[in-house]
């Protein structure tokens, strides 16, 4: 994908999800984030918009940010948030140096792609909560697929100790074209570009089913598990620790 596919991402799933949910019930229950109702999804994403403007401004995680709307109107309140976040974000090149949370990737760069699988992903919890969820771009569900893989769990494996299975696993992911290798035990993961032929377990679908089973919006039923389905499971409690 080329980076402008990710600011332009960016500002169309912001648009669509304030759209889709205004003169909604906000109160409607969210079931692919139990607990949650849309105005505190909604809320939520807008508050990370704003952590992120400040992150960006600063040059460095912010302590505190602007995390509700002051006059209650949260949908208008996210709108203003989001189109900040897009202004700030797409008056900076790509390739500009940038403090982040990745020391892979200290770019503005970062924040396009981080910021357009974020909305996105909130985007299909607010469609859930009201029936069935719109559809994922094929090229940008297998970039997501590999940002989850290569970003979070990697990087924020096991976070407040969860997430570590007891016995060394091997999955293989195969969304459309793109596959990985996810090998992980108790202490670390590792993520490569290739499908493993010793796997404890594949997981195979097209890129938005895959895509949004390793984000935990959609079950088993979305895609094809073969061989240890425990395995599975256990890549799937890996990345809810690591993205949670």
């Amino acid at each position: 994908m080329e980076p402008s596919d990710f600011l332009t991402r960016l500002w169309a799933e912001s648009a669509h999800l304030a759209a889709f949910a205004a003169d909604r019930d906000l109160g409607a229950p969210v079931p692919t984030c139990p607990g949650m109702n849309v105005g505190e999804v909604v809320r939520h994403l807008g508050s990370v918009h704003r952590a992120v403007i400040d992150w960006v401004r600063a040059q460095r995680r912010p302590e505190d940010w602007d995390r509700r709307p002051d006059d209650g109107d949260v949908i208008r309140w996210f709108r203003a948030g989001a189109a900040e976040l897009h202004d700030e974000l797409g008056r900076r090149p790509p390739d500009e140096p940038c403090d982040t949370w990745s020391p892979e990737d200290r770019t503005v760069g970062f924040w396009w792609r981080r910021m357009a699988h974020e909305t996105t992903v909130h985007r299909v919890d607010v469609e859930a909560a009201y029936g069935p969820i719109g559809p994922v771009d094929a090229e940008f569900a297998a970039d997501g697929a590999d940002e989850v893989l290569s970003l979070y769990l990697v990087q924020r494996f096991g976070r407040g100790g969860r997430g570590r299975p007891a016995a060394a696993r091997t999955v293989g992911v195969a969304a459309g074209s793109r596959v990985w290798r996810v090998t992980f035990d108790a202490a670390s993961a590792e993520v490569t570009a290739e499908l493993p032929d010793d796997a404890d377990a594949v997981v195979i679908g097209d890129p938005a089913a895959v895509y949004l089973w390793l984000w935990g919006r959609r079950g088993d039923d979305a895609v094809r598990v073969c061989g240890d389905r425990a395995a599975a499971a256990d890549l799937r409690a890996a990345l809810a620790a690591a993205t949670g």
